[in-house]
Order: C-alpha cells, then structure tokens, then sequence
C-alpha cells in the first residue's frame, strides 16, 4: 500500500505534527556532532518530517542532503536551499561511499521486508568506511493499538502506516545483515525541557527512565548507531 498520501499530508499540511520530534532529532544530531572528526562532514537524513535535522545540520556546518518520498516535501526543502530528492531507500541516488552519516529516524517501521532488506544493504553501500548510520525505531509497538479504518473506501490501516514492530533481537539481526556493525542499541525516551510548565522537568526525568526501561508507560524508541 502507497504510503505517499499521508507524507504529503502530515508533512505539508500538517507539518506542526512534527514539533514533538525536536528533542529526538536533537540527541541524534548531537550523536552525530561527536562522531564527526573534522573536515567535510557530508550528511544524509532519509525520511525529512518538518525538515528541522536538515537546517540544524547546515548551521553546523555539515554538507546536508535529504531523502523523502514525498515530492513536495522535497520541493519545500530545495526552495531553502537544502539539497534533497525525492526517492526511495531502497534506490538511494547517491554514489558508493559517499556519506560519513546517515540519519534514518522513526523510517524502518514503514518498510516491507523486502524494502526494509534492499533500503539498509542501499544505505550500507553509500555509507563510506567508517561512516554511521544513526537511527531510532519505535520499541516493541503494538501495531494493533493505532489501526484506523477509512470511513470512505473501508480500508484498514495504521495511522501513521507503520508495518513492523521492533524489539533489539529483530532490530540487532536486520542491522548485522546489512553487514553493519552494530555500535549502540538501547531503549530511550526523549524528554523535552524547552516547556515552561509546572513539574515539567520531574515529568520528563521519569518520562527518560521509563523510557531506558523500555516501559510502555511512555513512548519509547530503539535508539542505534551502527558504523560501516
């Protein structure tokens, strides 16, 4: 099933969706910074949301390019000057060895198994030697709990279109097939800070440990980082 309606939705018309997905951004782009070693660090995001990784990484410096299904998503991002394309994993248009990171966060979930094998063997091959790939899947997600049904045509599906579910075994498996080494794999929440709320940084600590804990009390993710 087509995916690119709901990218074109959520990422253009709905693009406020992905304000949530700030501080999670941020811990993966600060990941990157300290793997960086200097020099032209060249940087791939696949999977764009509001475009927030992509400007963060060209204020830092980094060479910034992007990846989205979503033909007017991209097109948004090359209006600000960001070099991206519209593409699939699985066919990524970059040559061999060509990225030092490549960022891929909350993407996985939405693949097949067919898409999901030939997108991280496509991102081995671009990755350069030594190169990361650094990501976040959701933990252990019940796929049942966010089936929707169109009240139009009757079809099923899941809201967001997610299609698999992760713990680290099948997370650690698929990366490790790809022949790529896996560096860190651990559960972790995100907390937000920036809201100036009554209790809100006792609720976010929790909201971390819970997370660490892998509990489904909150949202948690499979944070990895794999090098090549």
């Amino acid at each position: 099933m087509s995916q690119d309606k709901i990218w074109d939705y959520f990422q253009v018309e709905a693009v406020e969706s992905f304000d949530e997905a700030v501080p999670r951004l941020n811990y993966l782009f600060k990941q990157a910074v300290k793997l960086a070693q200097g020099g032209n660090v060249r940087v791939l995001n696949i999977g764009v949301g509001n475009g927030w990784l992509e400007r963060r990484c060209m204020k830092q410096g980094f060479e910034t390019h992007a990846l989205d299904p979503s033909a007017a998503t991209v097109a948004a991002l090359v209006s600000e000057g960001i070099a991206a394309k519209a593409g699939s994993i699985d066919q990524l248009p970059y040559p061999d060895d060509h990225f030092d990171t490549v960022f891929c966060s909350e993407v996985l979930e939405h693949l097949d198994d067919s898409t999901l094998t030939s997108g991280l063997q496509d991102i081995a091959r671009v990755l350069k030697r030594g190169g990361h790939l650094i990501g976040t899947v959701p933990f252990n997600e019940d796929l049942s709990t966010s089936r929707v049904v169109c009240p139009d045509c009757g079809k099923v599906f899941h809201r967001w279109g997610h299609q698999r579910s992760f713990d680290k075994a099948l997370l650690r498996s698929e990366l490790e097939a790809a022949r790529l080494n896996v560096v860190a794999l651990r559960t972790h929440a995100f907390p937000d800070y920036s809201k100036d709320l009554p209790f809100n940084r006792l609720r976010q600590w929790l909201r971390w440990i819970l997370g660490r804990l892998g509990s489904r009390l909150v949202y948690s993710s499979l944070f990895f980082i794999v090098i090549k």
